[in-house]
């Protein structure tokens, strides 16, 4: 079973990513049409048409983030890298301004080295206080949230600062997909208007996601091996909103890295069928946003 489901589908992360990648200019395009607000109230209505054009723009470039993760791990194509790579670079790096060898060479760290002191994630959780999170209700994990949502965008904007590939893609990307269009159609102000979009969903929307479902993945405090200390996020908001493309199924994940996206919540549903004492039951899981995860039984 795990051998078959390391079997990657170039075709199948294409649609996907090519999906994600089209729908956020189209979303921004959609907004800037001066034809789409003369069927919208005024006020109130086009605020929340607004702030849910922004929310689901960070939506799309953080499923696009999930993307790249799984290019970083050769899941697009195991066995032509160079094509893994360059796709995964045209349709996920270039909107969000990530470069893929970059990510790769991080994020291998934190599975090669989970939970030890060379952890890039373990190392963000201690700086955060993420564990500290209180998630009890709306009101305080919102608190929480803003508290430490500053300092995390701050050090990512520090890390990538220098990077010119960081600052520029993305908004050429956005100058080239958004605003030209808009303006060649409707007008400067159009094209002003499906910048805004696109900017607040890729400088407010995608960091409050992204830090959303990052503190939701991982316990290192209560925990000493990688299956204890991996959350499963398997709730609705989860898989539709902060892990998008199966992400929210980390435990296998760190377990099996090599597993496709496609094949992740299969391969879940397989070992918890086969093993419901020793997978199923010592699984850390979260369903809903706003709760800790499952007992660890397996803790020592």
């Amino acid at each position: 079973m795990i051998g078959e489901a390391h079997r990657t589908r170039l075709l199948v992360s294409l649609a996907l990513a090519s999906s994600d990648h089209v729908s956020i200019p189209l979303v921004a395009l959609l907004v800037a049409w001066p034809g789409w607000w003369s069927t919208v109230p005024a006020g109130a209505a086009g605020l929340l048409v607004g702030l849910a054009a922004v929310a689901l723009t960070g939506r799309q470039l953080r499923a696009l983030e999930c993307m790249l993760h799984e290019a970083s791990h050769f899941n697009w194509s195991r066995h032509h890298r160079g094509v893994n790579d360059f796709c995964a670079g045209v349709l996920s790096c270039v909107p969000t301004g990530v470069r893929i060898s970059r990510y790769r060479e991080s994020h291998l760290v934190h599975h090669s080295r989970l939970g030890t002191a060379d952890d890039p994630d373990r190392q963000r959780y201690l700086e955060y206080r993420i564990e500290g999170l209180d998630r009890s209700g709306p009101a305080v994990f919102s608190r929480g949230l803003v508290k430490r949502l500053y300092a995390y965008q701050r050090s990512w904007i520090t890390e990538t600062a220098n990077d010119l590939f960081a600052v520029a893609a993305p908004v050429l990307w956005a100058l080239l997909t958004i605003a030209l269009p808009a303006a060649l159609l409707w007008g400067r102000q159009a094209a002003l208007t499906g910048c805004a979009v696109w900017l607040l969903g890729h400088v407010i929307a995608l960091p409050v996601i992204r830090f959303v479902g990052e503190s939701s993945e991982h316990s290192y405090s209560d925990a000493d091996t990688v299956f204890d200390s991996t959350v499963t996020n398997l709730g609705p908001v989860q898989r539709w909103v902060f892990h998008p493309h199966s992400d929210g199924y980390h435990t296998v994940h760190h377990l099996w890295p090599g597993t496709p996206h496609h094949r992740l919540r299969s391969v879940h549903e397989a070992l918890s069928a086969a093993d419901p004492s020793g997978y199923a039951e010592r699984l850390r899981t979260r369903h809903r946003v706003l709760s800790d995860p499952t007992p660890n039984r397996g803790a020592s």
